[in-house]
């Protein structure tokens, strides 16, 4: 890939559904593929962990990996922009219809080796779901839990709007966030405004302003819980905005503007580098599949979304593993006895045998 182009990749035919005995779907990261990580039936997909560590070579990545997650209404080019930054293959809009591309949740490695995870979400408002915002609230909500990045993807003639602009989704999203992390101080989550096809003579500056604006004042009609009352929005979210001209009449300028935006996440040595401390989740990769099935398995199942904190499931996900590590050698010294004991034979060193090997546990 030439240093002076964005990689174009929005034109991949056909999903290679997981579990199927299609050919797997490959890119420039060979054979790497994308997967459903949730349908549309918003079941969680069982194969995330062998796509870690297999499929994506992200498993042993520890804490240095990125998640990245989008935002944003149906049809407005979400796809195309996670392809043009970080080379990704997700399907695109058919430019000649005009019709529902993504459904659930689907995730992808970028390319050049970037260790980031990348997650395409169904996009809001899209006539076949008509007025069943459920899937659309659940998805939100995942992708703030997860997602160290979040990509609010708009047009232009969004900006100042409410719904339009998907503001009222965005205050669901936000207050349920103060119910997950209130007062943990775990972490903050980058909201990243990307600006499409800006067009008019309105600087960057002032949209955002506008944006900017519209944030503080969800935030400050939020029912926040007891003893957060005084809690500002920029305890949990950090605002970030970008454009990007029109792709269809400045193609050129789109392209370098893509290019620009690309940098912010591929290279550290970037003023405007997004992949900071501060977003950090602090879920080892290994981990990362267990944690996010359980934040899937509360937003589907919990009608408050009352979320487990990442620490938590972290501490339970490891807990389960030093048990099991620690039960192991236990099994293994009791397992000789097994077959005296299963014909009835009385076996008269199981008591200190048992003993010895719960110390052994225990000291693990």
């Amino acid at each position: 890939m030439s240093s002076q182009q964005v990689p174009d990749m929005g034109g991949r035919g056909g999903r290679a559904v997981p579990g199927t005995n299609g050919s797997p779907e490959t890119g420039t990261h060979g054979s790497l593929t994308r997967l459903q990580v949730v349908d549309d039936e918003q079941r969680f997909s069982d194969e995330l962990s062998d796509y870690m560590q297999r499929r994506w070579s992200l498993a042993d990545a520890g804490f240095d990996y990125n998640v990245v997650a989008v935002f944003g209404s149906q049809s407005t080019g979400k796809s195309t922009l996670l392809n043009r930054l970080f080379g990704t293959r997700f399907d695109v809009m058919h430019e000649g219809r005009r019709q529902q591309t993504t459904r659930g949740i689907w995730a992808d490695r970028g390319t050049d080796a970037m260790p980031v995870l990348i997650m395409d979400v169904e996009g809001t408002d899209g006539r076949e779901r008509g007025e069943n915002q459920d899937f659309e609230r659940k998805s939100a909500l995942f992708s703030l839990a997860v997602g160290e990045v979040l990509l609010v993807n708009m047009w232009e003639t969004m900006v100042g709007l409410y719904n339009g602009a998907n503001m009222g989704l965005l205050k669901t999203v936000m207050e349920v966030n103060l119910q997950l992390f209130g007062g943990g101080g775990e972490s903050k989550t980058l909201l990243y405004f990307v600006i499409r096809d800006h067009v008019s003579p309105t600087p960057l500056d002032s949209l955002a302003a506008t944006l900017r604006t519209d944030m503080e004042r969800i935030w400050a009609g939020l029912n926040k819980p007891s003893g957060l009352e005084g809690a500002q929005l920029g305890d949990y979210f950090d605002l970030k905005f970008a454009s990007l001209p029109h792709k269809q009449l400045q193609p050129e300028n789109f392209e370098q503007a893509a290019l620009a935006l690309r940098a912010q996440f591929v290279d550290k040595a970037s003023d405007g580098y997004v992949f900071q401390a501060a977003y950090k989740r602090r879920v080892p990769a290994d981990g990362f599949p267990r944690y996010a099935e359980a934040v899937w398995e509360k937003v589907v199942s919990n009608k408050d979304l009352d979320l487990p904190t990442q620490q938590e499931l972290l501490a339970q996900y490891r807990c389960d593993e030093i048990a099991a590590a620690a039960l192991e050698p236990f099994r293994a010294a009791l397992e000789p006895l097994r077959p005296r004991v299963r014909e009835g034979e009385i076996a008269g060193e199981l008591g200190d045998v048992a003993r010895a090997a719960r110390s052994q546990a225990l000291a693990a």
